[in-house]
């Protein structure tokens, strides 16, 4: 008798759950988006950009996030045109976290050089965490410019990097993949 009951008590409390996970509170998911008639073109020479960072003295990066040789680049798009109803407003450009990408969100040395990262800068001079920033995040710190005008130069920084310090002689080499960003 007190197996049959505990066993309709059971049953009772695996309804009760039952009955509590149908009563569950519900929601609405609204996705938007905008299909655009013209985007911006990457010109020939900005397509693959060729950044030389100066030559500088190892001395300068033995200390732990040290850094130094900050180099301007810019990449050039053309062909925009915004339109109110179906073109892109303005562009921008966000940083790809590829394998490019060393641990902390710099770009990987796969010349000589040991303990030696390059670091990307958005408009101010600002570190990029290409593994840590969104591509929102980047374009809201980075140059996002009105397309009105056609031709447009998005412009960052590049700079050696140690974030542990101890950078010994040797070449630098790293490469950053970008894509564009329409609004």
């Amino acid at each position: 008798m007190q197996k049959k009951l505990l066993a309709a008590m059971l049953a009772l409390v695996g309804t009760g759950a039952s009955l509590a996970v149908s009563a569950a509170q519900t929601g609405q998911i609204t996705i938007t988006g905008k299909v655009i008639d013209t985007t911006c073109v990457v010109d020939a020479g900005s397509g693959n950009v060729q950044v030389t960072l100066p030559n500088v003295d190892k001395s300068l990066l033995q200390n732990p996030g040290s850094y130094t040789g900050i180099t301007p680049f810019s990449v050039k798009v053309s062909g925009c045109t915004g339109s109110s109803g179906t073109g892109a407003d303005t562009v921008s450009m966000a940083f790809v976290p590829d394998s490019n990408v060393d641990m902390n969100g710099n770009l990987a040395n796969t010349g000589s050089a040991t303990a030696v990262a390059v670091q990307l800068l958005d408009k101010n001079q600002q570190p990029i965490n290409v593994h840590n920033d969104s591509y929102s995040a980047q374009v809201a710190r980075g140059e996002s410019t009105d397309v009105a005008g056609g031709d447009v130069n998005l412009n960052y920084y590049a700079r050696y990097f140690s974030a542990a310090g101890g950078a010994t002689a040797g070449t630098v080499v790293s490469q950053a993949n970008f894509q564009l960003i329409y609004q």
